[in-house]
This record gives C-alpha cells, structure tokens and sequence, in this order.
C-alpha cells in the first residue's frame, strides 16, 4: 500500500496519466466551442502570396486588419453571415480544366467517362488526359470582422509548454543517441518535426519555441521507438499518429512540461483519430504506456548518473 510519502514509479505516473486520456478526448468531442473551432480552422484556406498581400491590402484601404478570411457560404456553415452593407473583398481563384495530352491530336476537347470514370479525349478514348490551369477568375471573400452571428472561440492549440529545460532535451537526445539516431534543430519541411528510420535521424522545426521543440521530440522518440517501418507507418498513419501524441503527452505532463489547459495532444489525437480516437487509444494502450515508461526511465537513469 503506497503513502503520501512513497515515490511512485514511473509505471504508475504513466497508467495514472493514461486513464486522463479517455477523459479529456470525451470532454473535448462534447465540446461545442471545439467542435465549431474545428469547423472554422478546417475552412481556413492557406491563401498564396498573392493573395494574402490583396487581401492585407483591401483591409489597409478600408481601415481594418483582417484576420480570418472566407466566402459567404463558408462563414454561414459555421453559423456567420455577412454583415449587411459589407463589401466583399475580391481574391484570384485558379480555374483548372482537362485537355488532350496528346501531341499528335488536333482535337483537345476532353469529357467525362461515366464507364471509365475519368476523362477521355473527343478523338481516342486511348488518349493520355492531363489536368491544367486554365486562367484565374475573381472569387469574394469577407473577413470575420465583416461577419456576425455565433462566437467563434480562438482556441490556441500549441499552447506554450512551460517546464522544459536545456537539460530534459539533452536527456533525450541521449535516447536518441542511444538508438543510433542523430537529432538536428532545423527545416522540418512545413511540419513541427518528423522521424526517419532509414536515414536514423530526427528533425525538430527550428521556428518553434524551445519548450514546444522539447514536447515535438518527444513525440518524435515515440515514433523511433514504436514505429520503424515507414511502408507500415503509411498504412496505420492514424494509429501510429496517436500513439506518437499520447506517449508525448503522458511524458510531458509527467514531466511537468506542459502548460494549464493544453487542448493541442487532445485535438491532435482527435484529428488523427476521429470518430476512432477512443478506440484507437484503447487498442494501443499498451504500447503506449510501455513506450511513455522507457523514455522516463531513460530520463530517469541519466539524471541519476549526473
């Protein structure tokens, strides 16, 4: 029997911290603020260059700095309209169209095959298709400022992770080392980070802020641990995602990295494992549990060799 006093191992912290998982997913599904910010950042388009500089500019000229942006039949889905009198600002939208690929056809007109369920060329149903860009048209687009109706909660889903020292992510570099892998602060190619198992390397983002790395790092070793086939990875992403993100989050909150109130690991499991994520976690329970317990002793024992 266990008192106040008796240090728990790191195999109760991590059965404890597991059981908090299954709650805090059900409390975020049953979350309406969650469930329409979802919806909102889903919508959210990752505007070109171009773009992104008209719309500033549209803003600047009329005196507001937009933030969110979206057409109208988007904000309605989230409960929004369009504030009366509010002009619409004007971005470019690619139009794509199919052709003929074949040099040798004077005939570059294309239809839909509803047999072979793709488009054909006019000329050869034979004939090598290819999809192109036709030109731009004008699409309007309104700024959450521009809109009325529900609140949309701005929830911030990498939450500052407060805790981490220089000292936990030299210990798990040392894991890594340990497994033959080399860990590089860099470019993540657009990701927060990623594993390699054939090249043995891990890659944490260089943009983010150090607290933040340490988590990613962690996430990353559950990947090096746990998965190690990158053809299987393909596969089971979903699984394999929420393993690597539960494991990082038992670690970190054993650790005492995170900060109060942490809704990204939940979303991310979330995401990844949708309707799923409950059973997704369950069925892997044991890996990560096993997982989360020999990165802490890993911590543990290298802390206690200094």
């Amino acid at each position: 029997m266990k008192t106040e006093n008796t240090k728990l191992s790191n195999k109760d912290i991590v059965e404890g911290l597991s059981q908090k998982i299954d709650e805090s997913i059900d409390e975020l599904i049953n979350s309406d603020d969650w469930t329409k910010y979802l919806s909102f950042v889903k919508g959210q388009h990752p505007y070109s260059w171009n773009n992104t500089f008209l719309i500033q500019f549209e803003g600047w000229m009329r005196g507001f700095t937009p933030s969110y942006v979206r057409g109208a039949k988007q904000w309605n889905k989230v409960g929004r309209t369009i504030i009366k009198g509010q002009k619409a600002i004007w971005i470019l939208a690619p139009r794509f169209g199919y052709n003929c690929a074949e040099k040798t056809c004077m005939n570059s007109k294309v239809f839909w095959n509803k047999n072979l369920k793709r488009m054909v060329c006019n000329v050869n149903a034979s004939h090598r298709t290819e999809k192109q860009l036709w030109g731009f048209m004008g699409v309007p687009v309104f700024d959450i400022s521009q809109t009325e109706g529900d609140e949309i909660e701005f929830i911030t889903l990498k939450e500052r992770c407060e805790g981490a020292t220089k000292e936990l992510w030299d210990n798990l570099v040392v894991l890594a080392e340990l497994n033959n892998f080399k860990v590089t602060v860099g470019d993540a190619k657009g990701s927060d980070g990623f594993c390699d198992p054939n090249n043995k390397s891990i890659v944490v983002d260089e943009n983010t802020s150090f607290g933040y790395q340490v988590k990613t790092l962690v996430h990353e070793l559950a990947h090096m641990l746990l998965h190690k086939d990158l053809n299987e990875y393909r596969e089971n992403r979903a699984r394999f995602e929420t393993e690597a993100e539960c494991v990082a989050w038992i670690v970190c909150q054993a650790l005492g990295v995170h900060s109060d109130g942490d809704k990204y690991s939940f979303g991310y499991i979330k995401n990844w494992g949708g309707d799923n994520a409950k059973a997704l976690v369950k069925s892997s329970l044991a890996r990560i549990q096993k997982t989360a317990t020999e990165i802490l002793d890993s911590i543990e024992r290298d802390m206690e060799s200094i």
